[in-house]
């Protein structure tokens, strides 16, 4: 009978989460991972959110047809429960090793799988466990964060677009609309800019109020995440600059609007400091940067503090 309540949690959560997403309000999340793990898959998050409600609801009616003896529904809702921790096990891998970020629903999803399993007892516990263990495993092994970011465009990131491909440079913006610092960034944009800029968020985007700017609604926000972390940048705003020399990147919020200033806006040349280091990325030039006016990726902030 505890096997069957847990499953029906299960459902309930998801099923509550399908209702929150269908009323166009946020999911039940207890930390900004959730919306970086929502911008990677394919598919809205209502259709995942829909499968994992079925799923716990199959599970809650065998654990029920179960309680009679019948080894038949004990026996596939075994096969069920390995099925549902080989994915959890893919799910945590992808957020462990590509994303670099975990989501707190995600993660009590994967608690009630876990618990099911441990309430099947020791037979289920071993061969779970060891499903576990090799899927994860398995995907360890492989380098899929270079296969993923390889050959994939920065342009695939890019929710919107203001100024003529033409112009030189081509810049990429990453910012989240819940970082103030990249709200500042984005209003010293006016219509007097002369430059390709793009904005790639690192999350999804529901406000952007820039005039003028072209929208790419199939942006992939993941391109975004990933580019950031293999290159070790934890914080927004970034300024990416494709310069016809040279790859020109800036972190903090007053030396990209200097840098916007000078080459895309009509200021005056300005010197910005900290001097430039060679890398062995597919960078040329990287200055190094004092981070400031800055906010992680991962996590929402406020004016007060970086």
């Amino acid at each position: 009978m505890i096997r069957a309540i847990v499953a029906f949690s299960g459902a309930v959560l998801t099923g509550l989460q399908i209702v929150l997403l269908v009323i166009g309000r946020e999911g039940i999340c207890l930390n900004e991972g959730c919306k970086i793990v929502d911008g990677f898959p394919k598919l809205p998050p209502l259709y995942y959110n829909v499968a994992g409600c079925a799923y716990f609801l199959v599970l809650f009616f065998c654990f029920l047809k179960g309680r009679r003896g019948s080894a038949g529904w004990n026996q596939f809702c075994g096969v069920l429960l390995l099925a549902g921790i080989a994915s959890e096990a893919a799910l945590l891998f992808f957020q462990y090793s590509i994303v670099g970020a975990f989501c707190s629903y995600c993660l009590i999803i994967f608690s009630l799988i876990l618990l099911l399993n441990i309430l099947s007892g020791l037979r289920q516990i071993f061969v779970s466990a060891l499903i576990f263990t090799a899927v994860f495993a398995v995907l360890l092994s492989l380098d899929l964060k270079a296969v993923s970011s390889s050959g994939t465009s920065l342009d695939a990131g890019s929710y919107a677009r203001a100024g003529e491909e033409s112009r030189y440079p081509s810049l990429y913006l990453f910012f989240s609309e819940t970082c103030p610092h990249c709200e500042k960034v984005i209003e010293a944009i006016g219509s007097d800019n002369t430059c390709a800029i793009r904005f790639n968020p690192v999350d999804r985007i529901e406000h952007f109020s820039l005039p003028g700017t072209s929208l790419f609604p199939g942006y992939d926000p993941g391109v975004n995440v990933g580019f950031l972390k293999n290159l070790h940048i934890e914080e927004i705003p970034v300024l990416v600059a494709m310069e016809q020399e040279r790859t020109v990147i800036l972190q903090g919020e007053s030396r990209i609007i200097a840098y916007l200033s000078e080459h895309c806006l009509g200021g005056e040349e300005i010197d910005y400091g900290g001097g430039s280091q060679m890398t062995g990325r597919s960078f040329d030039y990287l200055p190094q940067t004092q981070v400031e006016e800055g906010c992680s990726v991962e996590e929402d902030c406020t004016d007060s503090g970086t």
